[in-house]
């Protein structure tokens, strides 16, 4: 089956179907969003630590009242699995996976699929069964590069550039504007820290977004501010856009990384 010329299979996802009498509850208990909002819908959300540091984020897709599909990075799969299956204790609650992939469109909405909830401009995601091919492997190397400068431009974490787990606090990555965590469902894991951090305490970190960026390698490139300090570390780049991770009291003035002098655009902290 072919597919429009702004659609692609998204193959570094994974799918992973929690089912049961008990899934909607248990999810509720442990994710950072409402898992009510997911009905007929899809979500953002995450899992933290008990110490309220970052350890998965996803898409949840709920399909009737003891379905889900979770949305995750391949590489985190595994991991996430053992989690659940951790947090699962007697719950009636099934963990398998899925055989069906993720088709991201940047073009007209697709029928059955839903905007990105993260932020619109980043199109749409529909789950499609396995046997849904991309004819046009050439072209979806183009498509992936421009999904990725989208992420960039519109200062989106990702997991393993931006979201470090058991490092980051997702607050400091904007996942509340990312629609990422609700601070009116009740507990779930982390919830305490990620309530503090929300309503008593002034980010010290944050995520920025610039121009200049030099390009972006598997190393972090340290990002200096005019006074030799350390401000953070360059953590995605592409076409000359970047996102860093800093400290602000130390992000101040001119910032300096791999020799190029940075064109700060945005912060997370809501400051442009």
């Amino acid at each position: 089956m072919d597919i429009g010329c702004e659609q692609f299979i998204d193959v570094s996802r994974k799918l992973i179907r929690v089912s049961g009498e008990d899934a909607r509850k248990f999810l509720q208990g442990i994710l950072t969003n409402d898992i009510n909002k997911a009905t007929c819908s899809i979500i953002y959300s995450g899992i933290l630590t008990p110490q309220g540091k970052y350890l998965f984020d996803f898409f949840v897709w709920n399909f009737n009242e003891e379905a889900f599909v979770i949305d995750i990075d391949e590489r985190r799969a595994e991991d996430l699995k053992s989690i659940l299956n951790l947090y699962r204790l007697r719950s009636d609650v099934l963990i398998s996976d899925s055989s069906h992939k993720v088709l991201l469109g940047l073009d007209m909405q697709s029928p059955s699929s839903f905007i990105d909830p993260r932020n619109s401009k980043l199109g749409w995601r529909k789950l499609v069964e396995e046997g849904f091919d991309v004819e046009k492997p050439n072209r979806n190397e183009g498509l992936v590069k421009k999904y990725e400068e989208l992420r960039i431009q519109l200062c989106i974490p990702k997991y393993g550039h931006e979201l470090i787990p058991n490092e980051s606090y997702i607050l400091e990555l904007g996942f509340d504007k990312l629609n990422g965590v609700s601070f009116t469902k009740g507990c779930f894991v982390g919830q305490e820290v990620t309530a503090r951090m929300k309503h008593k305490t002034s980010l010290k970190n944050g995520i920025i977004k610039f121009r200049n960026a030099p390009n972006f390698s598997s190393k972090n490139k340290i990002i200096y501010n005019e006074k030799g300090q350390k401000a953070g570390v360059m953590s995605s780049s592409i076409n000359g856009m970047g996102l860093g991770l800093v400290k602000f009291m130390y992000a101040k003035g001119k910032l300096i990384c791999d020799g190029n002098v940075l064109d700060v655009l945005e912060e997370k902290n809501g400051s442009v």
